[in-house]
């Protein structure tokens, strides 16, 4: 077997299992498509780093249905999310790439958080990226201690299925953890 095959089921073992024990009232169903397109998210970026428009489009649809039917009292505090994520990420994009002349982040991880954002509302959207981070960086340490080569500046690093760790993260374990207050 080879081993994506074994990451993706164990990826998909641990989304079902944490989605069953954490997730919100009414939101099963939904917190697994989310947690499925995330899994495909992640694996497509690992792969090709590209993050298909299609499957962040589904994500944010699927975050304005879980929207509608469980939170629609909150829906300004998701959609300013939505918002925030994407402009943020769009934002640090052309910055990175006026000071340093060349790409640094892809629209897709724009889009990505700004579909998390739908999630999480406003108040995630920080935890969601200091958990990328923290974990983007501890991965790259570890390979870089494990001889996987070399990293610099210059070595491409597929940042989405960190976003997409950190959104899954973060939707179902934040209101446990106090990174997000209940609006």
């Amino acid at each position: 077997m080879k081993p994506s095959y074994i990451f993706t089921a164990i990826a998909i073992l641990v989304m079902i299992g944490s989605a069953w024990l954490f997730a919100r009232p009414g939101t099963i169903l939904l917190s697994l498509s989310f947690g499925a397109l995330l899994i495909a998210l992640a694996y497509i970026d690992i792969r090709t780093f590209r993050l298909p428009d299609a499957l962040n489009f589904a994500v944010l649809i699927f975050g304005v249905i879980m929207v509608a039917l469980t939170r629609l009292d909150a829906w300004p505090h998701h959609f300013i999310g939505a918002a925030i994520g994407y402009g943020a990420l769009v934002a640090l994009e052309i910055a990175y790439k006026r000071v340093r002349g060349r790409d640094g982040l892809g629209r897709g991880d724009a889009k990505l958080l700004g579909a998390i954002g739908m999630w999480v509302a406003w108040p995630g959207l920080a935890p969601v990226l200091l958990v990328a981070s923290v974990t983007g960086l501890v991965v790259a340490l570890l390979a870089s201690l494990a001889g996987k080569g070399s990293m610099s500046g210059d070595t491409p690093v597929a940042f989405g299925p960190f976003i997409a760790l950190a959104g899954w993260v973060v939707w179902l374990a934040g209101p446990y953890l106090g990174f997000v207050q209940t609006i």
